[in-house]
């Protein structure tokens, strides 16, 4: 055995060729070569992912993922809208009252809207009025009411002097993915979102208004977020009193939708908080299994939940009973995405 052992290191030994020197310098240089291939081989490998895969959505999207809408983007911070265009403060120049004219409008809304109408604001009131001034064109200057005073008492303290600048510019309607309280812009996305979501149900009921439409993404899944209130037309009215303190609420609906892996979070705050252990019985409704359990918060409002081909459906509500809500589930249908 000893023997043949060193017989097959011997024959080992014949088939390696030492070289008679060793030149360190190319073997270093060889070295370098190799590593710098290996650096640019690594190089093109990422630019080719980096190229492929935001190319990659999912089968059931097919489409670039959209997120909700970032906050409208105006030329100024502080300004009203007049004449279809801006109208913003010039410094601090005062008029008194005597130094009016007419009456141009009155503010009835405040805040950094979309689309953008008469009278909007971010910086005075709502019932503020406006108007132009003796010996001044309103194309060039107006003046608006500086309230003051409590809450009951309103007091008009002066009239500041705004000075016309840009024309409002119509907004990228293609871009809204999210609105709430403005029909124009909860249309609006709701319209964009219901080319992208293939999941996407809704009421289709004549007793209710959306008031909010809104799309986010965890970067491979939609979640959406809808919010409705019943019309002034509506059978089952506006509004509910409270029992036991006798406090009238306005009555809203509220529903989100999402596939079950959805990674980031669906929205928990409040509205959609239920205790799973409640859980009230289950019907089928237009063809959908629903689930009812009672809201961790507030009993008295009932909450819906269902899944789809792998979709999460939830629907809850505040003022609502459980028959008026089970009436709007018969309504609860697959959108249109022409």
């Amino acid at each position: 055995m000893e023997q043949e052992l060193k017989n097959t290191l011997k024959n080992v030994q014949r088939q390696i060729q030492f070289p008679e020197e060793i030149n360190i310098e190319s073997i270093v240089r060889k070295k370098k070569r190799f590593r710098l291939n290996q650096a640019i081989l690594f190089v093109a490998l990422m630019v080719l992912f980096l190229l492929l895969v935001p190319n990659v959505t999912p089968s059931w999207a097919g489409l670039k993922l959209f997120g909700i809408s970032k906050q409208p983007s105006h030329p100024y911070s502080e300004y009203l809208v007049h004449d279809g265009h801006y109208y913003i403060p010039t410094t601090d120049e005062r008029v008194s009252k005597e130094q009016l004219a007419s009456k141009l409008g009155t503010i009835s809304r405040i805040g950094n809207w979309t689309f953008l109408r008469e009278g909007d604001t971010t910086q005075y009131p709502p019932n503020s009025n406006y108007y132009a001034m003796k010996k001044q064109s309103p194309d060039e200057y107006i003046a608006v009411e500086i309230l003051g005073g409590t809450a009951r008492k309103k007091t008009i303290e002066y009239y500041q002097v705004l000075k016309r600048a840009n024309l409002v510019e119509k907004p990228d309607v293609k871009s809204i993915f999210g609105g709430k309280n403005d029909p124009l812009e909860v249309q609006a996305a709701y319209e964009n979102i219901r080319k992208v979501v293939p999941f996407l149900r809704i009421f289709q009921s004549s007793e209710l208004k959306m008031t909010t439409s809104a799309l986010r993404n965890d970067g491979s899944r939609y979640h959406v977020k809808l919010e409705y209130q019943p019309t002034s037309e509506s059978s089952m009215g506006q509004t509910v009193t409270i029992p036991g303190d006798n406090h009238i609420t306005d009555k809203f609906i509220w529903m989100q939708e999402y596939p079950e892996e959805y990674q980031d979070g669906p929205d928990y705050n409040g509205d959609f908080q239920y205790d799973r252990q409640h859980k009230k019985g289950t019907f089928i409704s237009n063809g959908v299994k629903w689930t009812q359990y009672s809201r961790k918060y507030n009993q008295n409002d009932p909450y819906f939940s269902a899944k789809v081909n792998g979709i999460i459906y939830e629907v809850t509500s505040q003022g609502c009973s459980v028959d008026e809500m089970k009436q709007l589930l018969q309504t609860f249908t697959k959108a249109s995405n022409k």
